[in-house]
């Protein structure tokens, strides 16, 4: 048996259903062969979910408004917030929203 994802699928929509899984595996109530597909379905979620995750990380930015008015969007280095502790003390999702 193949299991396959569709190309439909979302990342909230396949995180749902990785949390079901999961409560069902946990319950321990599908026989043998059900909590193996369960858990192959539940592996390719989760390497799905992953990638989603991946892609977006590269994907963040600050917008800020320029004095003529312009926004303009700068992409935020990964170690943004982690840089220094000075900075711990802002209000950092205000600088980003």
């Amino acid at each position: 048996m193949s299991i396959k994802l569709t190309k439909d699928l979302t990342f909230e929509t396949a995180l749902k259903e990785l949390e079901d899984i999961t409560r069902s595996l946990e319950e321990g109530k599908e026989s043998l062969e059900k909590s193996m597909e369960l858990y192959e379905r539940g592996i390719l979620l989760k390497t799905f979910c992953e990638s989603k995750l991946k892609e977006a990380e590269g994907k963040w930015s600050i917008l800020r408004k320029k004095t003529n008015g312009e926004i303009e969007a700068e992409d935020i280095k990964k170690n943004h917030f982690d840089d220094s502790e000075e900075n711990s003390s802002d209000n950092t999702q205000g600088s980003i929203f």
